[in-house]
């Protein structure tokens, strides 16, 4: 399955405030909301690790319908 088939999945997990909150700092420090703050971070871990291949690529943005084709002109 490739990338431009993949969905994102909702999932609930309990952590601690702390990093929570220093998630969204992170975040803020980098100019990117938490969550792809936060999946750029497991990402690079999950990589570097071998849990997914090198290779792979991470999805990108899925909002809002094809963004790669030209726009048509009315």
């Amino acid at each position: 399955m490739t990338s431009a088939q993949m969905a994102r999945k909702r999932r609930t997990y309990t952590i601690d405030e702390r990093l929570i909150e220093a998630l969204a700092k992170m975040a803020a420090a980098s100019n990117a909301s938490a969550n792809r703050f936060l999946e750029n971070l497991l990402w690079e871990k999950a990589t570097s690790d071998g849990f997914i291949p090198k290779n792979e690529k991470p999805l990108g943005e899925t909002r809002g319908g094809d963004r790669t084709s030209e726009a048509t002109e009315a």
